[in-house]
């Protein structure tokens, strides 16, 4: 039996914790200690990570680290939703309250990002710029995607009936993305130049 394996069934009997599972996470794996690494450790015990202790009568050395990145990755799946990190911050539940009112209750339920104005001209002219770029076809992808009835490119070029939705998508993506370059580098040469030190 690995010496790794023996020295955890040691510290198993001989450690006077209530929760051997949450010893074994936070002394072996050096895991955070907490009912959620704890259930997130146990089912990783469970795994598939000592088949080969089975089959060959030891484990490998990347065996605990496999255990490991295992837990992690259960614990992840644990956290809810709200209390993930997003790139910007937290996000919050809807029922989150905010100053005494529930966050739902400020939350706009029907948002136009696009909204139109008289004769389909857009309210944000640069936007009016790069739509005047893309063809009627290319224009269907845009505001599918933008009104979130394809979470992708390609979803977007498919709602919008593109032969090749997956070339079109991305050929549209990388328009948009150029023309908004485009007009980003006209807004920054229209800018005075700072004064001369």
């Amino acid at each position: 039996m690995s010496d790794t394996v023996s020295q955890f069934a040691i510290e198993l009997i001989s450690e006077d914790s209530a929760d051997p599972v949450q010893y074994f996470g936070g002394h072996s794996l050096v895991l955070p200690r907490s009912p959620r690494w704890t259930e997130a450790t146990s089912t990783a015990l469970l795994g598939g990570w000592c088949d080969e202790l089975l089959d060959t009568g030891y484990l490998p050395a990347t065996a605990l680290s496999a255990l490991k990145a295992e837990a992690r990755a259960l614990h992840r799946q644990l956290v809810p939703l709200h209390m993930r990190g997003t790139r910007h911050g937290r996000m919050l539940s809807l029922d989150a309250d905010v100053g005494g009112v529930p966050l739902y209750d400020l939350v706009a339920t029907e948002v136009d990002y696009l909204a139109h104005t008289a004769g389909g001209v857009f309210e944000d002219e640069r936007l009016n710029r790069v739509l005047r770029g893309l063809d009627p076809a290319e224009r269907a992808v845009v505001f599918a995607y933008a009104a979130r009835e394809g979470t992708t490119w390609t979803e977007a070029a498919t709602i919008a009936g593109a032969a090749k939705p997956e070339a079109f998508g991305d050929r549209v993506r990388r328009k948009v993305n150029r023309l908004a370059a485009e007009q980003r580098r006209r807004a920054a040469q229209r800018r005075p130049a700072p004064p001369a030190a």
